[in-house]
């Protein structure tokens, strides 16, 4: 399901809130709660909500959202995180990215410098990078249609042959004691593989991921070179 802006919309104010009346989007959006009503409908077909009586609730599954729907979900975070992740660019750097809809938001300030040259494992992340015209490298991989990404053992090895300046990671949880963590075991060794062989790794997580923990550890804290958080 491709998603209008209003069905965006929805979709932030529903996980940015947990739950939200149906009535209080008609008034917030300025659509009528008959509109509001068909597009839970469609929503939840595409497993993004949940409907109750009235309104709809968050999905409890929300990181098997594809990644292409969590760029819209706390927004205003990941452009922050973005803003003070910029201190660690500059010219002439090989970077890596890994597969995150947080990491879009710092794509836009790629075009001020010279001279990059990007590694990731994201198909989703190169459709943005391909319009900036800057010169880009794919792992290559098996296939991830939720996250949008490259991932196994081509791709790992592929990593463990190239040394980045600096990566830009995010993943799905970390914890309180500071263990960063995935669910999926081939997108967690990318994200060890690039944390080892970069010389300097930055971890952007937005406050949905913060206190909590996945089955696959990535790294620890105290490994990195520094964990923006909000």
């Amino acid at each position: 399901m491709e998603l209008n802006k209003r069905q965006k919309m929805i979709l932030q104010k529903v996980n940015e809130e947990g739950s939200i009346k149906v009535s209080k989007l008609s008034r917030e959006l300025f659509f009528s709660e008959m509109t509001i009503r068909r597009d839970l409908a469609l929503m939840e077909k595409a497993g993004l909500l949940k409907r109750v009586h009235g309104g709809a609730i968050m999905n409890d599954s929300f990181f098997q959202y594809p990644v292409n729907y969590r760029e819209n979900i706390n927004k205003d975070q990941k452009k922050t995180l973005a803003d003070r992740a910029i201190k660690y660019l500059s010219d002439d750097q090989v970077i890596f990215f890994n597969s995150s809809s947080t990491l879009a938001f710092l794509l836009p300030y790629l075009s001020k410098y010279k001279n990059l040259l990007i590694i990731t494992n994201s198909v989703y992340l190169l459709s943005y990078l391909e319009k900036m015209h800057i010169p880009c490298v794919l792992t290559g991989g098996r296939y991830n249609e939720i996250e949008k990404c490259l991932s196994g053992r081509q791709a790992e090895e592929f990593l463990k042959t190239v040394n980045p300046d600096i990566a830009f990671l995010s993943c799905e949880a970390l914890s309180n004691e500071g263990r960063v963590t995935e669910s999926d075991p081939d997108l967690a060794e990318i994200a060890k593989i690039a944390v080892q062989k970069s010389k300097i790794s930055i971890f952007l997580m937005d406050g949905s991921k913060v206190g909590a923990t996945c089955t696959y550890d990535v790294c620890t804290t105290d490994r990195v070179s520094d964990v923006i958080v909000l």
